[in-house]
């Protein structure tokens, strides 16, 4: 049986990690805070040794990390897992990085005998839980054959977008497009308030008109209307996203105007203590700013 690893069990990695023991599969969990690594065994998994352990047992190595940076370390870093005596595994990211850093990492697992694949996500943590992920991949097509079975425990909706980044690609725009119906649902509902009309009231005609979106159910009926703020995804997450996608657009030429103001908006939210709240708190920052 091949041996899988999973570094990062955070709040979309764990239950990711869970459904692919509950398909049958031998896992070894890795997290930074080691309590994860402990409930990720309550839920049937391993915790892995060490990262060194992992490097020289896995078959195939996946990692879901916050930032950039993080996986720039795990991967390509001075200790990282390409720096290691490696298996020759299949890696795959299931981060939101930079497209470059995605084709930069895939040339170093080559030169190491290994295979690469940028595979981000979305549908949040709900999304995550049910094995219901949309899944973009970039890389090889028949590395992303050979990851398929893993790829249908974890979501249902699969693509394969293209070389290296591309999957990144297709994710930084709907991060991009995320961010712009948030700030609409943010300023929309603030608008409501200001102009006397019920919230449920906006939500229920919205829902079967043309401004309905997956953002706007998420946002309202989770979030928003139950008074919570307890992160499915960060504000500052998806504010690093609209920074990804900014860069992406100036090494495209792409001018996002909408775009750019849409980030200063998150940019003082974040500044102002709501960036480890849920994306969705960018509604009581605007509602704040008439205080």
């Amino acid at each position: 049986m091949k041996k899988l690893a999973f570094i990062g069990l955070g709040n979309m990695g764990m239950p990711m990690a869970r459904n692919l023991v509950q398909a049958g599969y031998y896992v070894y969990g890795l997290n930074r805070s080691k309590g994860k690594e402990k409930t990720f065994q309550e839920l049937g998994g391993q915790a892995a040794e060490s990262l060194s352990y992992i490097a020289e047992n896995a078959d195939v190595i996946m990692t879901c990390l916050p930032q950039p940076a993080d996986v720039e370390q795990m991967l390509t870093g001075e200790e990282g897992l390409l720096q290691m005596n490696i298996k020759a595994p299949l890696i795959i990211d299931f981060s939101t990085v930079s497209p470059s850093l995605h084709t930069a990492i895939e040339t170093k697992a080559t030169e190491k005998g290994a295979r690469y694949l940028d595979a981000p996500i979305s549908g949040g943590t709900a999304g995550a839980e049910a094995g219901t992920l949309a899944i973009m991949c970039g890389g090889k097509k028949e590395v992303f054959e050979e990851a398929k079975p893993l790829f249908d425990v974890l979501g249902a909706n699969i693509t394969h977008a293209g070389p290296a980044g591309s999957g990144t690609k297709v994710k930084l725009i709907n991060q991009y497009m995320v961010g712009m119906h948030t700030a609409a649902v943010g300023e929309a509902l603030h608008l409501a308030d200001q102009s006397g009309i019920d919230q449920s009231l906006v939500y229920s005609v919205l829902s079967n008109s043309f401004a309905q979106s997956k953002i706007f159910d998420r946002h309202y009926n989770d979030f928003i209307s139950e008074d919570k703020d307890e992160p499915g995804f960060a504000l500052e997450l998806l504010l690093k996203d609209l920074g990804l996608a900014g860069e992406m657009a100036k090494e495209s030429n792409a001018s996002l105007k909408a775009g750019d103001l849409v980030r200063d908006l998150f940019e003082n939210a974040d500044t102002n203590g709501y960036g480890k709240k849920d994306m969705s708190v960018l509604y009581q920052y605007v509602k704040q700013q008439e205080d």
